[in-house]
């Protein structure tokens, strides 16, 4: 038990390194002249492919039941893939990786504070304090005090993808018992393909498609292998280790090993794009970090007597 433990653990930070990873090399692909709903459209495509075929080979009943799970399926695909990632890649043209990416994780805040106002599940003292903390450590991450170089058209790109990443949160939770996570990730990312492939056509994200070659750690490599990466490592087999290590240790434990990411997002920023980043704002990163693992591992109070709705419809 210690051993499995121990595994969905280290699959966790795994999953981590390899989310992290999505930004450097988004941000490289877009700086060779690529448009973000060029880099969205390719990105999801390849992904897709990858996960249909294990899907179809670990699940293909699950899969061909997949129909019977289309709303379910669509808004995954739709607001937390799609909407994630292509709020995500926008807000990388005016804000450095570790900025938006904090501001993106600030998703767990906005989960709490929907399961207190929609489903009336108050949180505890110790969940309040968490997420206080993790609100003081993203303003200094967004270094409020010296806003020079902070666009505010970055900072709403990267608001509206921590809005999609708490669906993703929210959906994934309602959705859980239903859909095999393969069979899930597969149909959910072919819907999010088509879906930035439909955004592009239909200009609403442009599809441009630059150069040929991409600059990672100062070094120029072919435009291509940096999408191949992003597809294979970022989204594959980032979903992949995040699957296996939650059905080791459970949603509760991840999520706070999984806020490893944002540390590694703001160390591979460094190292393959030269991005530093001011030591308030580190300690920022470190508050947002400790504070919403606090926050998650607060828990939630039960509804006294008193809260217990009347009869009828139950918010679920």
């Amino acid at each position: 038990m210690v051993s499995r433990a121990r595994a969905g653990v280290w699959l966790t930070v795994a999953s981590g390194l390899a989310f992290a990873s999505s930004g450097p090399l988004a941000k490289s692909v877009l700086a060779a002249g690529w448009s973000p709903g060029a880099v969205l459209a390719v990105r999801l495509t390849g992904a897709a492919a990858v996960m249909l075929v294990a899907a179809a080979l670990a699940d293909p009943r699950g899969l061909a039941r997949s129909p019977r799970h289309l709303r379910t399926i669509g808004g995954f695909g739709v607001v937390a893939v799609a909407g994630v990632q292509a709020t995500f890649f926008l807000s990388l043209q005016h804000l450095q990786v570790g900025v938006a990416l904090m501001i993106q994780f600030l998703a767990p805040v906005v989960v709490i504070a929907w399961d207190w106002v929609v489903r009336g599940r108050r949180p505890t003292p110790l969940t309040l304090l968490g997420a206080a903390v993790a609100l003081g450590g993203a303003a200094l991450v967004i270094d409020v005090f010296h806003t020079e170089g902070l666009r505010p058209v970055g900072l709403a790109w990267a608001a509206l993808s921590m809005l999609c990443n708490a669906a993703f949160f929210l959906l994934s939770a309602r959705t859980s018992d239903s859909l095999a996570p393969v069979t899930l990730l597969g149909a959910g990312l072919g819907v999010a393909a088509v879906t930035s492939w439909a955004l592009g056509l239909s200009s609403v994200l442009p599809l441009h498609f630059g150069t040929s070659t991409a600059v990672l750690a100062a070094r120029e490599l072919p435009v291509w292998a940096a999408l191949a990466l992003l597809i294979t490592i970022s989204t594959v087999v980032a979903y992949a280790c995040g699957v296996a290590g939650a059905a080791r240790i459970g949603s509760t434990l991840m999520s706070p090993v999984l806020l490893s990411e944002v540390l590694f997002a703001v160390a591979l920023s460094r190292i393959l794009l030269g991005e530093a980043i001011a030591p308030i704002q580190m300690v920022g990163a470190l508050l947002v970090v400790g504070g919403i693992a606090l926050a998650r591992s607060g828990g939630q109070r039960r509804p006294a007597a008193s809260e217990v709705p009347a009869p009828g419809p139950q918010a679920t």
